[in-house]
């Protein structure tokens, strides 16, 4: 009898496994391209992602440029808020944020959309303005890997 009643509990513990697996872990590294406007030149960005509560996350970014007029860095941090469930396979979420890039600081706002689950590739589109009251539009694509979730 005994048998019989924990059947369909350890049925139910074997499906909920797999859901739990696929979410999106606690932490997202990340890392990519980044270009934009004539303000903008290209270069690189590494970034990790942290989950606060349900869909806030606050992020940190180093992006690193080899410019005609700029070469350095530039570092930004903010949160983003997901859009949707946590689990579609392809999530957006707004951005806003504070960069600095050695001479500057900076609002910045964008949007994103992540595909995948446990790593996959991320696009960013993100808005601010440079000294001289320029606005420069970024766009980044990079790919990630998230780690450190619940079990």
């Amino acid at each position: 009898m005994l048998c019989l009643v924990s059947m369909p509990l350890l049925a139910q513990e074997a499906r909920e496994v797999p859901l739990a697996a696929e979410r999106a872990d606690r932490l997202i590294f990340e890392a990519g391209l980044v270009g934009g406007n004539s303000v903008a030149c290209p270069g690189e960005y590494v970034g990790i992602e942290g989950k606060v509560a349900g869909p806030v996350s606050v992020y940190g970014m180093v992006e690193t440029y080899r410019c005609a007029d700029f070469a350095g860095s530039a570092n930004r941090i903010g949160a983003s808020v997901r859009l949707g469930p946590s689990d579609w396979l392809v999530r957006p979420a707004l951005r806003a944020g504070v960069e600095y890039d050695g001479r500057d600081t900076s609002p910045t706002a964008g949007l994103s959309l992540t595909f995948g689950r446990r790593y996959g590739a991320r696009f960013m589109a993100q808005h601010g303005e440079v000294s001289g009251g320029k606005d420069i539009l970024l766009f980044q694509m990079g790919a990630y890997f998230s780690f450190g979730g619940r079990r």
